[in-house]
């Protein structure tokens, strides 16, 4: 094996080692949700079926839904869509 190399796996070694440890925290900012404008909240998909919404709805991120200062529906979607701590390698494939 030639000295490049080495240093090379070495150095791919370390970065995937410091990407499996160094944690960070993800927003669920691109996270889809459903929007009712009448009742001004929102619902995460999973919490959908429990939801008692009216017909005005809308599918949008919960980023342009928080912007839109729409509250959460119930306590299923905010545990739904609470930020959650993960190693930062792990976050970029999420």
């Amino acid at each position: 094996m030639k000295k490049g190399t080495g240093i090379l796996i070495a150095v791919a070694l370390v970065l995937v080692v410091l990407g499996l440890t160094i944690q960070t925290t993800v927003q669920p900012n691109d996270e889809r949700v459903i929007v009712d404008h009448t009742k001004k909240v929102y619902s995460a998909p999973e919490c959908f079926d429990q939801a008692e919404l009216t017909n005005n709805l809308e599918e949008v991120t919960y980023g342009y839904a928080v912007d839109l200062g729409y509250d959460s529906e119930s306590s299923c979607t905010a545990e739904a869509l609470k930020s959650e701590k993960m190693p930062v390698l792990l976050s970029w494939f999420r």
